[in-house]
């Protein structure tokens, strides 16, 4: 009983790393993910770069967030994860939530707060656009309220606001939630069927693909 217990697991095993490999062998450049205009560097050097662009107004970035938090928790020393704020030309919806958003990374609090600025734009209908509401509202997470008004409409905030814009066009982001694989691969739920999990298992792969060639 015991010896066919461990065949059976050992098929199981094995019937889960085909599993993988099929993942990893089934997504297609056109399908499940594009390749950039042009490779874009990467940060931190010797690491494998996540970035996922978003807008916190976005309900699609909203809906993906949970499983985005989940997901980061299980990423592997050698990968390198952070999030940039959408910023498109002609739309003047996104200057507000930008504007939060370079405030928080500023003071190095986006991973803490981006899930209760989420909660706050969608679930609550706070109007973080309004800057004296993202004030206060900073002030009720517990920063410090000089410092954040310094970080919100301090000397290098333009600055940032324009990195923004630009790394947009420049990583070719049409729509949110995107995630670009180290500097190379883009992808978005909207392009991969089978929910969230198959999404991130496409990411997973994406990131396996970059490990395999180092």
């Amino acid at each position: 009983m015991r010896i066919a217990q461990l065949f059976s697991r050992l098929i199981a095993s094995a019937a889960a790393v085909l599993a993988l490999q099929a993942t990893a062998a089934d997504i297609r450049p056109g399908v499940e993910f594009d390749y950039l205009p042009k490779a874009m560097p990467t940060e931190p050097a010797g690491k494998i770069e996540v970035v996922e662009f978003f807008w916190y107004g976005c309900p699609h970035c909203n809906h993906l967030e949970p499983a985005v938090q989940a997901w980061a928790k299980t990423l592997p020393p050698e990968v390198a994860f952070r999030r940039e704020h959408v910023l498109w030309n002609g739309r003047t919806d996104m200057d507000g939530h930008a504007r939060l958003f370079v405030a928080l990374k500023t003071m190095n609090q986006v991973n803490a707060l981006t899930p209760k600025v989420f909660d706050a734009v969608h679930r609550d209908k706070i109007e973080l656009r309004d800057p004296a509401v993202a004030v206060d509202w900073a002030t009720k997470q517990g920063l410090n309220r000089a410092q954040f008004e310094s970080a919100y409409n301090g000397f290098g905030t333009a600055a940032l606001l324009a990195r923004a814009k630009q790394m947009s066009h420049d990583y070719d982001i049409d729509g949110v939630p995107s995630f670009v694989i180290n500097g190379k691969y883009k992808t978005s739920p909207s392009k991969v069927a089978g929910g969230d999990q198959r999404f991130f298992e496409v990411i997973n792969a994406l990131i396996a693909k970059e490990k395999a060639a180092k």
